[in-house]
């Protein structure tokens, strides 16, 4: 899938990050997103064998974009790459990172909370600029950012949940990333909870 095909297909969508220590509950947890409608996951390198997982999702999951996150070197992202990973996020402007990608022709979200690192970040090879942390940003910084440069596409990550996400929309948000507010405090144990919250969140986004 070339970055253009990733891009169209993040569009309007909900990508869910995926954090951790254990890799098998970490499967289960993506699994049980992916069944619930949302499709879109960012599998964070701050999770033990991070790649490993990624290769499984893309083998068991094939209906899913599977992408990398918390991505800080170069050699990361060929690491992930090299594992199936349909694109490539960091939490801030690595320059390494986005040349690697633009030369792959992978998608590629650099992060950044200011108009000048949303440049930065667009210049060195974002499809879409990561806007994180999405809590600490104002809502009205897309409409912002975009007047003096419509070319930048932002996805907010942190701070959307099932109140807020239509407004983050309406305010010129490409895709959002969601983390804490679906996996926080689920295990294998309480999956059907994770799956309500899915179901809300997704339920909020079409009203």
């Amino acid at each position: 899938m070339n970055r253009q095909e990733v891009k169209e297909r993040l569009q309007g969508k909900i990508i869910a990050v995926i954090r951790g220590n254990d890799l098998e509950e970490a499967k289960e947890i993506c699994k049980t997103i992916v069944q619930s409608g949302i499709t879109s996951l960012e599998i964070t390198f701050s999770l033990p064998k991070a790649e490993e997982l990624i290769r499984t999702l893309k083998a068991e999951l094939p209906e899913a974009i599977i992408g990398a996150g918390t991505v800080l070197t170069k050699e990361q992202a060929e690491l992930a790459v090299s594992h199936g990973a349909d694109f490539v996020v960091s939490p801030c402007v690595v320059e390494e990172v986005g040349a690697y990608c633009k030369e792959r022709g992978i998608f590629c979200s650099l992060g950044a909370a200011t108009p000048t690192e949303a440049y930065h970040s667009y210049l060195a090879g974002s499809d879409v600029v990561k806007l994180f942390p999405g809590e600490c940003v104002s809502m009205k910084m897309i409409k912002g950012i975009k007047a003096p440069m419509p070319f930048i596409d932002m996805m907010p990550t942190g701070g959307v949940d099932d109140t807020n996400i239509k407004d983050w929309f309406a305010s010129g948000a490409f895709a959002v990333g969601l983390g804490g507010y679906l996996t926080k405090g689920i295990h294998t144990g309480n999956l059907d909870v994770l799956k309500q919250r899915c179901e809300k969140i997704l339920h909020a986004l079409q009203q």
